[in-house]
């Protein structure tokens, strides 16, 4: 987090930075989290969700920041994002129906004690964890839709975001 507030900082329309800067700063983002990524030290849905951010970043600079990567274009971004969708659309509505009834079934063991200490589990679900990736990945992908130019990707994204509010 504090590494893309401060890349979000330096990367404000309202700076007077030169073009050749601003353009280093956008790829040092990119080369970051891809790093992060390749690392383990994010995950790559986490990944896809920052380069979306990003790439929504470039999109508020008028005139455009000229030279970047494709991986920070609208099309580019989306694209990497729903790459790294670890569900299905079906699979992510089945995860998360299995989910709600599981939380509608809970009883109290289900629910950290209060006022106690709770052991660190580290092992993780990676059912939830998964939905949660596609969770993660759908609230930044409206950022970039809207100005995605290919009718696939565009017929892609609109799918899931039809399945968004189901989640």
């Amino acid at each position: 987090m504090a590494v893309f507030e401060s890349l979000d900082t330096s990367l404000s329309p309202l700076l007077d930075v030169a073009e050749i800067q601003r353009r280093r700063d956008f790829e040092i983002g990119v080369e970051f989290f891809r790093r992060a990524v390749a690392v383990g030290s994010i995950r790559p849905p986490m990944g896809a969700c920052w380069n979306l951010r990003l790439a929504a970043t470039a999109l508020r600079f008028t005139p455009t920041v000229e030279g970047l990567s494709r991986i920070l274009t609208p099309d580019g971004a989306a694209e990497l994002a729903l790459n790294r969708m670890p569900l299905s659309r079906d699979r992510a509505l089945v995860e998360s129906k299995a989910r709600q009834e599981e939380y509608l079934a809970a009883g109290e063991d289900f629910f950290a004690p209060v006022g106690q200490a709770i052991p660190v589990v580290r092992e993780a679900d990676n059912r939830s964890s998964a939905l949660q990736d596609v969770e993660l990945i759908l609230s930044a992908l409206p950022l970039v839709s809207p100005s995605v130019e290919s009718e696939n990707l565009r017929r892609d994204i609109d799918a899931w975001l039809k399945i968004r509010n189901q989640l």
